[in-house]
């Protein structure tokens, strides 16, 4: 490690390689529908935070599809930034970076600030405690959330983030530029992955991370997301692998229009069937999220590869709007689903009263204040005569 310590983490062909703008359009649109996700949480058929009196079919049906994809894509388009970041990056600086980035909001934010209200306000709507906030919170730090105490370890939903850093640091020595080429060892991986059928094949090692999950019994894991950690890691390498070569990309557009109705076909089939242990459940499952991956980037790389004035603004506030997002959320949903209304009128509300707040306090708050900023895992405002930082 100590001949990466001063190494340059530029590779041969950085400032060749364009700014894959698509990876910017699907960030926002990923994080478009986690926002949409975290809302129906109050209607579906499964346990969260706060429930409505009457929970739907509908809101259930439209959950289990978002599980399939949604968070294994998040996982896919953390990695290639993190790609991307090495390219013009020492390895210390990629790692403070990346401390700041995600570390710092999950460890102040995630456990001491909307861990502590997410808490109460369950605790409150299950009748666990019936204090105001400042009575709560000495209690807040009695056992951890998930195994029967309160203390939000994980961050609750920047669980994400958590996981994140985590397998930064572990794949650290696989992402760094070794040798003379620049280039890392999971990097090398990348040009046997123009070919579609090993693009294809990479769904069998995801089907086998499930059956080790459960093997294991680490399946209390899947209370991250609905999927389990050694998938997620799978996903992460995924997202790099299939981003350090430029003619994967062109693969993986060959592969669009399959992977779209191979993606409908599958999102129905595993629809029609319980989630179990069973080897059936977990190749279908993989094949499903998988070919909705690679349909996703395919589809972003040939419709969403430009750029303007709204996807840079709303590409810095993805992860503020990301960090927020849950918290207001639950707050809202608090009070929502006392009134006497149809869910699909109290899902709208939410949805629309939530994104006004989240947006005016990012607006008007987090992004104009340096320390919040910090907070957030923002770049400090520019100053006249700052350039602009390298993505």
């Amino acid at each position: 490690m100590s001949s990466l310590r001063h190494a340059t983490a530029t590779s041969p062909d950085a400032r060749t390689k364009p700014r894959l703008l698509h990876l910017d359009w699907l960030r926002v649109l990923a994080m478009g529908a986690i926002f949409l996700f975290h809302n129906l949480r109050a209607y579906d058929f499964t346990d969260w935070h706060i429930k409505n009196g009457v929970t739907t079919q509908a809101a259930s049906s439209l959950v289990e599809i978002l599980n399939h994809w949604m968070m294994p894509l998040f996982f896919v388009l953390s990695s290639a930034a993190i790609y991307h970041s090495l390219r013009t990056r020492t390895p210390r600086q990629f790692v403070t970076e990346r401390f700041l980035r995600i570390a710092v909001p999950w460890l102040g934010l995630g456990m001491f600030v909307f861990g502590p209200l997410q808490v109460y306000v369950e605790r409150l709507w299950h009748g666990d405690t019936s204090g105001g906030f400042l009575a709560f919170l000495p209690r807040y730090f009695d056992g951890f959330y998930g195994f029967g105490g309160n203390f939000a370890w994980m961050g609750l939903h920047l669980w994400y983030l958590m996981m994140l850093f985590l397998f930064v640091l572990l794949l650290l020595p696989f992402l760094l530029p070794v040798g003379r080429s620049g280039r890392s060892l999971l990097s090398r991986l990348s040009p046997s992955c123009r070919r579609a059928p090993v693009l294809l094949l990479l769904v069998v090692p995801l089907a086998l991370a499930s059956l080790l999950t459960n093997a294991l019994g680490l399946g209390v894991t899947r209370e991250f997301g609905s999927w389990d950690l050694f998938s997620y890691l799978l996903f992460f390498i995924y997202g790099y692998v299939l981003h350090a070569d430029q003619l994967v990309q062109a693969a993986i557009d060959r592969l669009r229009w399959p992977m779209l109705v191979a993606a409908l076909a599958l999102v129905v089939l595993a629809g029609s069937m319980e989630p179990s242990a069973s080897f059936q459940w977990a190749v279908v499952r993989a094949a499903c999220a998988w070919s909705c991956v690679l349909a996703i980037l395919g589809f972003g790389h040939t419709r969403l590869n430009f750029s303007n004035g709204f996807v840079k603004r709303a590409n810095e506030a993805v992860l503020p709007f990301y960090i927020l997002h849950q918290p207001v959320i639950v707050a809202i949903a608090f009070f929502v689903v006392q009134m006497d209304a149809p869910p699909v009128v109290k899902y709208l509300l939410t949805v629309v009263t939530s994104f006004v707040v989240i947006v005016a306090v990012y607006e008007y708050v987090v992004r104009r204040v340096g320390v919040l900023r910090f907070l957030f895992g923002m770049r400090p405002l520019l100053r006249a005569g700052d350039r602009l930082p390298t993505p």
